[in-house]
């Protein structure tokens, strides 16, 4: 009788561990936290998910209705603001699926950052693996978009930056941890992705849909904001950025465009040279790309010239901008401090090198056409 009793008690204790567990309608999930500081006050914001018909949808079940809530409280400090949070929620919190924290221009200047990356630190229930923006909108009116069709914000460009980077490589994403570890480091300047609301580009159902859209980069150095730049004026990044797997070129002549050309993993290399107690720096690129279109019969000679020289040109016009703001956007710097620790601590000032006009002395920069479509190059 008591070996037949065993199997029961035995089945009993494991069922016993799910008795506690919450269903997934019972639960609020938390899928972004934005971070903004006013009048000495940190002000959050956060955006929950519903993960009801998301796995039906991703079977094939049919587009689910796409609801979206955002909270807000306000507090001295990150700790005290999202407690208080809790509560008007009415049901059980979850930070354990959270994808993205989002943090205004205001709260870059101002706040004290490492606050709030110290209480992300401790919760154990966060991911270090969530990804770091910056916007300068109103955050509830960010978090209210949604993608296109009435897909889930689970697949918004908040939440899954990589795919468009994969495809249209150009300002890259940057996961928390990496974002520290950059912030900490001497002599480095830490790019973070700069969202906006696009408002002008998407209809749908014969209505204006708002969008979110990485629109540029905001340049921190030690958790402090130094600028935020438009995309438009930073070309020269994606030369000098890493794990870049597809970008374009537009080629011109004059100021006419003559040519596309799409190129895959292009390298970078800085290197530098002391001339007495002056560093020269020098960025050689190296890539291939493909021809999509060309509106001008060229050689292939010709267009890798022209080509070599846009390429260039994107590069040193990013470093003069970088040196207008006093801003190390290339991470000069960071390389000199990387090779020759001991050269880096006689130049540096304040923690970085000073920016002259000479300072970025060369742009090499290698080209191959490895495909040029159906109609060859001469």
């Amino acid at each position: 009788m008591l070996k037949r009793a065993i199997p029961f008690f035995l089945s009993s204790m494991l069922l016993a561990g799910c008795w506690g567990m919450k269903d997934i309608d019972h639960v609020v999930y938390v899928h972004a936290i934005g971070v903004d500081y006013k009048d000495h006050k940190f002000i959050v914001y956060v955006q929950f998910i519903n993960f009801t018909g998301l796995a039906k949808a991703n079977a094939g079940g049919g587009q689910q209705k796409v609801s979206t809530a955002v909270g807000k409280a306000t507090g001295e400090t990150f700790n005290i603001v999202t407690d208080n949070i809790y509560p008007s929620v009415q049901q059980m919190v979850s930070w354990g699926h959270v994808k993205g924290i989002v943090f205004t221009e205001r709260a870059l200047k101002h706040a004290p950052l490492k606050d709030v990356f110290d209480v992300l630190d401790r919760y154990s229930e966060i991911r270090h693996t969530l990804w770091v923006y910056a916007t300068k909108e109103p955050i509830d009116e960010l978090f209210s978009t949604v993608p296109l069709l009435q897909a889930s914000v689970y697949f918004s460009l908040l939440a899954n930056p990589e795919d468009i980077f994969q495809q249209n490589s150009f300002i890259r994403p940057i996961r928390l941890n990496r974002f520290l570890a950059d912030a900490n480091e001497p002599g480095k300047t830490v790019r973070i992705p700069y969202l906006s609301v696009s408002k002008t580009h998407w209809e749908e159902n014969n209505k204006t849909k708002t969008m979110l859209s990485a629109s540029g980069i905001c340049f921190v150095r030690h958790f402090h904001l130094q600028t935020c730049t438009n995309r438009s004026k930073l070309k020269g990044i994606r030369w000098v950025e890493k794990d870049i797997s597809r970008t374009p070129i537009y080629v011109k002549k004059g100021k006419r465009t003559v040519a596309s050309i799409v190129v895959l993993g292009p390298k970078s290399k800085i290197s530098y040279k002391m001339s007495g107690t002056i560093p020269h720096f020098t960025v050689e690129v190296k890539a291939k790309g493909s021809v999509i279109e060309l509106r001008e019969q060229l050689t292939e000679k010709q267009l890798i010239k022209l080509a070599q020289k846009t390429v260039e040109k994107e590069i040193r016009q990013l470093y003069q901008l970088g040196k207008a703001h006093n801003i190390d956007v290339l991470n000069l710097s960071e390389t000199m401090y990387q090779q020759n620790p001991n050269d880096w601590k006689k130049v540096s000032v304040n923690g970085k090198i000073p920016l002259e006009k000479d300072t970025l002395k060369t742009v090499k920069v290698s080209l191959s056409i490895d495909t040029s479509g159906t109609r060859k190059l001469k």
